[in-house]
């Protein structure tokens, strides 16, 4: 091979590699655009209005009755926590074995250090203290909020795989399981790579509806932007 041969490939080499550094370099400068506010409430006065603001309700229960396909309805029959009304979900959900009920927030950009609280209650010492049944609540998080979020399964969670709160999970039997007044939960999104499109979803979910279940209210959720 001849000197100029020998020069014409040690330049392309040298360009190359400067040409790969420059691209690298590149991407390393590149940056996130920052997220806007993602604040929220919802005060769930109205089931149809929540509906309007982008809210998805969905009965995925086993032996669904008929007129029951949301699970959830809005109710000022008992005092809610503010507002007028408030969201509610009973045993009436299901004449089989399992209540799924699920009441699923608009699409939002979800990020580390990102805040959600709510208010919840399990009405069956309101309604009958002499006999009973607990309650079971989950509030879940998914990050790939599509189509296909849930699954006719009743025991399944669908897409909302990450679990933020779970309200009395071993179904005890007392106060010291579900609360019988209005009870403020809160949680802290952590974990992520980085922001990404979600979705926050109250899980009814209750089992062996023979002993368990009565029927829960939520009220005034916040979702609070870590950049709020």
């Amino acid at each position: 091979m001849t000197k100029t041969a020998l020069y014409r490939y040690a330049l392309l080499g040298v360009l190359a590699t400067g040409l790969m550094t420059s691209c690298q370099d590149k991407d390393e400068n590149i940056t996130e655009e920052p997220v806007a506010d993602q604040t929220f409430s919802e005060e769930f006065d109205n089931l149809a209005a929540a509906e309007g603001r982008g809210w998805i309700f969905a009965n995925k229960s086993d032996e669904i009755p008929v007129g029951i396909e949301k699970g959830w309805i809005t109710t000022g029959a008992v005092p809610p926590q503010s507002g007028s009304g408030f969201l509610l979900s009973t045993f009436e959900a299901s004449e089989g074995d399992v209540i799924n009920a699920w009441a699923i927030s608009p699409e939002i950009t979800v990020q580390n250090g990102d805040k959600v609280s709510f208010y919840t209650f399990s009405i069956n010492e309101y309604v009958d203290p002499t006999d009973i049944y607990p309650d079971r609540l989950q509030l879940r998080l998914t990050t790939k909020p599509g189509d296909e979020m849930l699954s006719d399964d009743p025991t399944s969670v669908g897409a909302f795989t990450i679990n933020l709160v779970d309200v009395n999970p071993l179904l005890i039997g007392s106060e010291a399981g579900y609360p019988s007044r209005w009870t403020k939960f809160e949680a802290t999104i952590s974990g992520l790579n980085k922001p990404v499109k979600g979705r926050v979803a109250f899980r009814y979910f209750v089992s062996d509806l023979a002993v368990n279940g009565y029927g829960i209210g939520i009220d005034k959720l916040e979702y609070t932007s870590v950049n709020h």
